[in-house]
């Protein structure tokens, strides 16, 4: 146990802060950012949890002192942009009031710090050999499968990183999970949350490995966003979503040393491999008061519901992460344990980072509020109470409405009156064409949200049963005020911002944002299950448990990746280094003469990647996209899909009121040697990319 005096407090913070400054401005070292930037975290947060959570069980109340420094950062970074601009002395505010608000609430509160006062390591003692086999076996497992995980990555077309890593890799890692749940499951072996976290970590981190140029689309578009940023302390047009995100990219990228795109990759999957089994195992242990045995367990069971949205970092999906944590502390701020303060907090955070999902944390804080002080005066019975109901069943509508009226869409355009279909739900299918436990994976996963609901109506019922509701009936009005956000929306409104294909996604978020809201109820229907063969001992009985624990991770895991087999293909296409080699030349060949593109997606981000936002035309980027109105995306779909011919380029080049135009063909696309071959008809000239991965054809008005 070590005990600073308040001297040496104040000194080794100081200490620190030099160091920090000296690497940021001088030695500029990544190793040395990483291990004193994460230094400098644990210690503030450690301190902010001695002195604001001292009654919460020690390894919660350190989290909940991280996620008070994050929320703090997101929320100043915010701030500063819209008073100011994000720069250099934005992050030294942050970083040094850090230190200097800790400092002096630790004075003012005379608070005691100890360190490593439970530091135990006798696991690691040979008589501890029979503790420590189970989860060391799965640390050195780990170890290899992120080993083999940055021998396969690829800088070319990737279908699914399934088809990279190959069988091998599902064997080791199928083993990994059995040692991992083997060391829950059995009473004698040594446990800790940070032993899930690693797992969680390989996990979330394939994409970042396997896909070193980038994964996804949206990844690309917000990392150009914070390049420009970075440039010029702001963008344009301004905006008013997402910042808190980017805030803390900007943190981690000045407090750690490294690169912005890096900071930016890895941001969510390194938090939600820390957060996500941290907040749920802690949250399952004291706030329902379930054993150890059992909320480690159940940790391992919600990957059940897939982690896609946690593999690449944007601000959506950071909003869902903050939900959960949000979730499964709700009991213990019902108890008091943790105060509303905390629960105003995340909500403050997440509006930040996206307003979707912050907006109803922050109507539910209020409603958790006016819980708290009805019964103090009748006005909050009969005036607050009521009212705050309304405006968290309204609430999500509201926002929906109000964000496209001020994006320029009339009133009329949006409330558009439909009573049927509510619910646009995946029927019920069942295959059985190729191989057994493919045919088994693939029924699952297509049955999913069926699977899903019944063992939530089965959790209400043990609920209800074991007369559990006192725990639930907060988070069951939550989830059934969701429900009603989402019936008045899909009723209401009409989303006319968005294309087609797009046209559901905000009411998709909510749904998303159901599921979570339910996730602890679809958990105790399992503790339910399988408590008593944990409690008994039964050897079989924790067998089939390990069986279904490895089958959950495992099938969470594979389907929260692209997919590319005899039943799926998910055309989750990525960057290449054909598309960046593509950009580059096409800007070469233009010389400086004003140009579009007709090409997919990636294209286009690439492009982004290289060149950031650069032209526009008609507030169109000038590459296609499916964003906008009047795009010339629809164009690329007609020459890429139908017809490659010259009048139809022409028609985009008329849109953009330009000479020249550019068209991309992929050679994996599945139309790609029609639209070569009716291209090469049309258009003036061609060039070929790395061999005729990409062919670029050119049309000269």
């Amino acid at each position: 146990m070590i005990n600073f005096s308040r001297r040496q407090h104040i000194a080794s913070q100081i200490i620190l802060l030099l160091i920090i400054l000296a690497n940021i401005y001088w030695w500029q070292s990544s190793i040395i950012g990483i291990i004193f930037g994460v230094f400098y975290l644990w210690l503030n947060s450690k301190k902010i949890s001695d002195i604001y959570a001292e009654n919460i069980h020690k390894g919660l109340r350190n989290i909940i002192g991280l996620i008070s420094i994050f929320a703090y950062t997101s929320i100043v970074y915010t701030l500063f942009y819209h008073i100011y601009e994000i720069n250099t002395w934005t992050f030294l505010f942050v970083f040094i009031s850090i230190s200097l608000i800790v400092e002096i609430s630790s004075y003012h509160f005379r608070t005691k710090h100890y360190f490593f006062n439970d530091a135990n390591l006798n696991y690691i003692k040979p008589s501890k050999i029979r503790k420590s086999f189970l989860p060391m076996a799965n640390i050195i497992l780990n170890i290899l499968l992120f080993i083999v995980l940055f021998k396969k990555s690829s800088l070319g077309i990737i279908r699914s990183p399934w088809e990279l890593v190959g069988y091998k890799f599902w064997l080791v890692f199928l083993l990994s999970n059995i040692f991992l749940v083997a060391s829950l499951v059995d009473k004698k072996s040594y446990k800790n949350i940070l032993l899930v976290s690693l797992h969680f970590l390989l996990l979330t981190s394939i994409a970042i490995i396997v896909y070193p140029l980038g994964y996804g689309y949206d990844s690309f578009i917000h990392s150009a966003a914070l390049k420009t940023i970075a440039e010029t302390g702001t963008i344009q047009p301004r905006l008013f979503l997402y910042i808190g995100q980017y805030g803390l990219t900007f943190f981690t990228q000045n407090l750690l040393q490294i690169s912005l795109v890096n900071a930016n990759k890895i941001l969510l999957p390194f938090l939600f491999a820390l957060l996500w089994p941290s907040t749920l195992f802690y949250g399952l242990r004291y706030g329902f008061a379930w054993t150890f045995q059992n909320s480690y367990l159940a940790t391992i069971w919600s990957t059940f519901i897939g982690f896609s949205f946690a593999i690449m970092t944007t601000p959506q999906s950071f909003s869902y992460l903050l939900a959960a944590i949000f979730i499964f502390l709700l009991p213990e701020m019902n108890r008091r344990r943790i105060s509303l303060y905390f629960g105003l907090i995340i909500s403050l955070m997440t509006i930040t980072v996206h307003p979707l999902v912050g907006i109803s944390l922050l109507s539910f804080t209020a409603l958790l509020v006016v819980w708290r002080n009805q019964n103090r005066h009748i006005l909050w019975t009969k005036v607050i109470k009521p009212l705050t109901y309304f405006f968290n069943i309204i609430m999500l509508p509201s926002l929906f409405a109000i964000y496209q009226r001020l994006s320029g869409v009339a009133w009329a355009d949006i409330f558009h009156f439909k009573l049927w279909p509510l619910f646009e739900l995946h029927p019920i299918t069942w295959l059985a064409t190729y191989s057994f436990p493919l045919d088994m994976l693939h029924n699952l996963e297509q049955n999913k949200l069926w699977v899903y609901a019944l063992v939530i109506l089965l959790g209400i019922y043990f609920i209800f049963k074991e007369n559990k509701l006192l725990f639930f009936k907060r988070l069951m009005i939550f989830s059934a005020i969701l429900i009603a956000n989402y019936l008045l929306t899909t009723i209401l409104l009409s989303f006319n911002l968005q294309i087609d294909y797009q046209k559901n996604d905000y009411i998709n978020r909510i749904s998303y944002l159901i599921i979570l809201f339910l996730l602890p109820i679809f958990l105790t229907a399992l503790y339910f299950l399988f408590n008593a063969t944990l409690k008994n001992n039964n050897k079989f009985g924790k067998i089939f448990i390990l069986v279904i624990s490895v089958f959950f991770i495992s099938f969470g895991t594979y389907f929260s990746y692209p997919i590319y087999d005899k039943h799926a293909n998910s055309k989750s296409f990525n960057v290449t280094a054909a598309d960046l080699k593509t950009v580059e030349i096409i800007e070469q060949d233009a010389n400086n003469q004003d140009y579009i593109v007709l090409a997919n997606q990636m294209v286009g981000v690439a492009a982004i990647d290289t060149y950031g936002f650069a032209h526009y035309y008609n507030d169109n980027f000038y590459y296609s996209m499916p964003l906008g109105t009047n795009n010339i995306y629809q164009n690329y779909l007609s020459m890429i899909e139908n017809d490659a011919n010259r009048d139809e380029a022409l028609i985009a080049m008329d849109k953009a009121n330009v000479d020249k135009l550019y068209f991309v063909v992929n050679n994996y696309w599945h139309s790609a040697k029609q639209a070569i071959f009716q291209a090469t008809n049309s258009a003036d000239s061609k060039i070929l990319v790395d061999d005729g991965i990409n062919t670029i054809f050119v049309y000269q008005r």
